[in-house]
């Protein structure tokens, strides 16, 4: 949703995707679950490039974006809080 928001959005969207991209990477590439667990991808995939990595988190943000747009969007008008006092005045007054 920040790469949304021109300039400050789209430097926090980067922030987030390197951030989210370093430990992937390291597990991916450094410690070799890539190399271990896909054995039967290509060897391009195997090991991936660290910028390689971050442009593929900044294109799922921006993807779940746009492919879900309102995946936590209620379509109920929200409604204002009762107290139970106010419950119990609106009793009365529907009563006189």
């Amino acid at each position: 949703m920040l790469n949304k928001i021109p300039f400050l959005g789209w430097f926090f969207s980067a922030v987030a995707a390197i951030s989210l991209a370093v430990p992937f990477w390291l597990c991916w590439t450094w410690w070799g679950v890539g190399v271990k667990y896909f054995y039967w991808l290509p060897e391009i995939y195997q090991i991936i490039m660290f910028w390689d990595c971050v442009a593929l988190f900044i294109v799922i943000a921006i993807l779940k974006g746009t492919l879900i747009p309102r995946l936590f969007y209620s379509s109920k008008p929200a409604t204002p809080y009762v107290t139970y006092s106010q419950t119990v005045t609106n009793k009365e007054k529907k009563e006189d």
